[in-house]
């Protein structure tokens, strides 16, 4: 096997921590490549908003598909646009918001409501895919081989400071041609709340179920340097990281609903912003 590209580790204390070991039966880091080919996973992320009407639909769409892909499929909800995801009284007051979803509106030109972006490929020219296209999007995506494994292999949450800690591990296993980052999303599931939805009489829904729920970006809204480019297959990396959950307004409720989502994506050329690998980990089991 080929020496580590990168090795981005930060010594933490883990006192008073719960640790959380692998699932029965789930290898403790990626596998070199084999005989058995590691597919690519899909990252949909659903932008959306407690204001927009028409997201619900959308939302429904989504769960459909995870419920057909499974953990191949990792589904986030992203709320932006200041008119739509932004708190309003009487009823809608909670802000859903958070500076990572911020980024994405301005970055990929995100002027309306429902809309998603499907491991952030450009299709038809452009990286906004409507949600009547994302059954396709991700079909056409998610049996390819991949280009890298990736695992989030430990995670621990202590409840007495709130903090995230664990280790992402990933082998390449094609080569990469360009720099590539790795982020890491906090969500929280099952967050009740108003909505406004057409399909509901009155459309001012007060128990709505908010689904993967952006609370924030751990390692910022574009990550930090993960593989290098010219990284050949048998490459190693390994990610150490120590977080805090994040600060209102995005305030968590629930860390039994919460999950860490970790995805490596291209820096640059023409498949910049490109999702190449992506997994899920429940923050608390």
């Amino acid at each position: 096997m080929r020496a580590s590209l990168a090795s981005l580790l930060l010594i933490v204390s883990f006192a008073g921590c719960d640790i959380v070991d692998l699932p029965k039966g789930q290898n403790a880091s990626p596998t070199p490549p084999s005989g058995n080919t590691v597919t690519r996973n899909v990252l949909l992320e659903d932008c959306t908003g407690h204001l927009c009407n028409n997201c619900p639909s959308a939302a429904q769409i989504a769960a459909q598909l995870k419920d057909t892909y499974g953990d191949r499929l990792v589904v986030v909800g992203v709320h932006m646009m200041d008119n739509f995801a932004a708190p309003q009284a009487p009823n809608y007051l909670t802000d859903f918001r958070t500076p990572a979803g911020n980024d994405y509106e301005q970055t990929f030109s995100i002027t309306a409501l429902p809309i998603g972006l499907v491991n952030r490929k450009t299709i038809n020219n452009s990286i906004r895919v409507s949600r009547y296209s994302w059954s396709t999007a991700v079909a056409d995506m998610i049996d390819q081989e991949a280009d890298v494994d990736l695992r989030i292999d430990s995670l621990h949450f202590d409840a007495g400071t709130n903090t995230i800690s664990g280790h992402v591990m990933a082998i390449v296993l094609h080569p990469i041609s360009t720099p590539h980052n790795l982020t890491l999303y906090l969500t929280e599931d099952h967050v009740i709340d108003w909505q406004l939805d057409n399909q509901a009489n009155p459309p001012d829904v007060p128990n709505y179920d908010h689904r993967h729920v952006l609370r924030g970006a751990l390692n910022g809204s574009w990550g930090e340097a993960f593989l290098n480019a010219g990284a050949q297959p048998g490459d190693t990396v390994t990610f150490s990281f120590s977080r805090p959950l994040p600060p209102p307004p995005a305030t968590v409720l629930q860390p039994s609903n919460c999950s860490v989502v970790a995805y490596v994506y291209s820096t640059s050329g023409s498949d910049q912003y490109e999702v190449k690998q992506v997994t899920e980990r429940k923050l608390v089991p």
